[in-house]
């Protein structure tokens, strides 16, 4: 008989087949200052009107930061980003001021990322251990096309090659 952690486990694992694409969620914290967290968990919603969803952990030390900022930005990385993709998405690391990034309405923009959609939060769903966090899609812009994304498969950033 499977316990409830090799339950999870299995779920975990099975979910980790499905590849998704990596991004930095960005926003300004307290005094202006740049954060950002690592998530994989970017879905585009609707194009009339333009929405897109991300989810947090509940348990994330970000958690409550995030679910009160009107404003972020999806940062789309490619796959010579990867350094960065770790660092965002270690506890208590999430701290983006030594990163080349636009400060904007929206929050904060990379420089080198492949893409970027700045959103404004439209609604939140408390769905199990985690938030949905819906946005109006408020600006885009595709940069750095002729670069590969940076692919999030079986727990581990991979590149497309």
């Amino acid at each position: 008989m499977k316990t409830q952690i090799d339950k999870n486990l299995n779920l975990r694992n099975t979910f980790g087949k499905f590849a998704t694409g990596v991004s930095i969620v960005s926003f300004l914290g307290k005094g202006n200052q740049p954060f950002g967290v690592t998530v994989n968990s970017f879905t585009s919603v609707s194009l009339d009107p333009p929405i897109a969803l991300w989810c947090i952990d509940k348990k994330s030390e970000l958690c409550e930061s995030i679910i009160n900022k009107k404003n972020y930005v999806f940062n789309f990385l490619a796959d010579d980003q990867i350094n960065l993709a770790v660092k965002l998405a270690e506890k208590d690391n999430h701290n983006l001021i030594d990163a080349d990034c636009d400060i904007q309405e929206y929050g904060p923009i990379l420089k080198n990322s492949i893409g970027w959609v700045a959103c404004s939060k439209r609604e939140i769903i408390e769905a199990g251990d985690h938030f949905i966090i819906l946005g109006d899609v408020e600006e885009i812009s595709s940069l750095n096309d002729k670069r590969n994304p940076l692919v999030f498969w079986s727990g581990k950033f991979q590149n497309l090659k």
